[in-house]
């Protein structure tokens, strides 16, 4: 069991600490967000980031 949301997150992330497109998502779902929302506000965000769906900087956007 994890424990904290973030090492979960964490967890479902590739290699590279990518999560797939679907769980990038999810993610954002669950938060009350779409990627609308991300690249709206992404101001001081890697942008390849996100656009590699890289877990740490998602869970940054989202406040973790």
């Amino acid at each position: 069991m994890f424990t904290t949301y973030e090492d979960s997150v964490l967890s479902a992330a590739d290699e590279d600490g990518n999560l797939t497109d679907t769980d990038a998502s999810r993610l954002l779902k669950e938060h009350g967000f779409s990627w609308w929302h991300v690249l709206a506000d992404a101001h001081g965000i890697n942008l390849e980031a996100l656009a590699s769906n890289n877990a740490e900087a998602l869970l940054a956007w989202l406040g973790y």
